[in-house]
């Protein structure tokens, strides 16, 4: 199942201090009146903290959710599947490619998280399962750094029958995109807010690699896994690759989604 978001609205506007009022007023209305109000609070260009999207959550290595000593680490996002339990994220926020381990014993994900966990949206959901490509998981290749978490139901719904979830696509440079992250933190203060850019991704050679890049600032460690949503509402890449997505808080890379990354996805989806 997937909400509709008007990700056109979402890459449009140009007043994001009013939307995210109104964003807020809509919140209580449920999962469905708040995608709909975030999906218009798109920037024209700097970086700003706003309400978040449903599909999209911070990642969490301990029940510590608000405050000073909330422990997000990375951003992962529901992705569209037939069982509907799938979150994509950067593999480098789930799998140590240097000790051969996952980075922490027990993962949980917040979709929608804002300042806290959103109850509309069941609050903090466990993964599962951790799937990572073989050439990320054999020795940290970073053209395969992105992973997708498997999620255990609540109340015999799939996580995204209750948030709804974007699809996965492949990446077409260059494109315009909005990209949401959590920052953490240690770099932002208000990194319990997701922060979101709207941005022209391109490629970039780097290492003997195309990568893609999008240009905005305050996107701080945490970010990683933040999904790269396209107008039409297709996620067509995660912070991450090159550099673990970039040595600059300026300047984000991802790896670009091709037929290997949506067979990676096709082999976790239907098995």
């Amino acid at each position: 199942m997937r909400i509709p978001t008007d990700i056109k609205a979402f890459l449009r506007a140009r007043h994001p201090l009013k939307i995210l009022a109104a964003c807020t007023a809509l919140a209580v209305a449920g999962p469905v009146a708040v995608a709909q109000a975030a999906a218009s609070s798109a920037n024209s260009g700097p970086t700003v903290h706003f309400p978040g999207l449903p599909q999209v959550g911070a990642l969490f290595g301990s029940a510590d959710y608000t405050g000073s000593s909330a422990s997000h680490f990375c951003t992962a996002t529901v992705i569209d599947s037939p069982a509907g339990d799938l979150v994509l994220t950067a593999a480098h926020c789930v799998w140590d490619a240097s000790t051969g381990t996952y980075t922490h014993s027990s993962i949980t994900f917040a979709p929608g998280y804002d300042n806290g966990l959103n109850s509309h949206l069941g609050g903090a959901w466990t993964v599962a399962q951790i799937d990572v490509p073989a050439g990320y998981k054999a020795d940290g290749d970073p053209v395969d750094d992105y992973a997708l978490l498997e999620i255990v139901p609540q109340h015999g719904l799939s996580i995204e029958r209750v948030t709804g979830g974007l699809r996965l696509a492949t990446t077409r440079l260059p494109e315009q995109v909005a990209v949401v992250g959590y920052n953490d933190l240690v770099y932002d203060v208000s990194g319990n807010e997701p922060i979101i850019c709207r941005a022209t991704a391109f490629e970039e050679t780097d290492a003997g690699e195309p990568w893609s890049r999008f240009n905005c600032d305050n996107y701080q460690d945490g970010t990683s896994g933040g999904p790269w949503i396209t107008r039409g509402g297709d996620v067509v890449g995660v912070i991450g690759g090159y550099e673990q997505g970039g040595d600059s808080p300026n300047w984000s890379y991802s790896t670009i989604f091709n037929q290997a990354t949506i067979d990676f996805y096709r082999s976790v989806a239907w098995s």
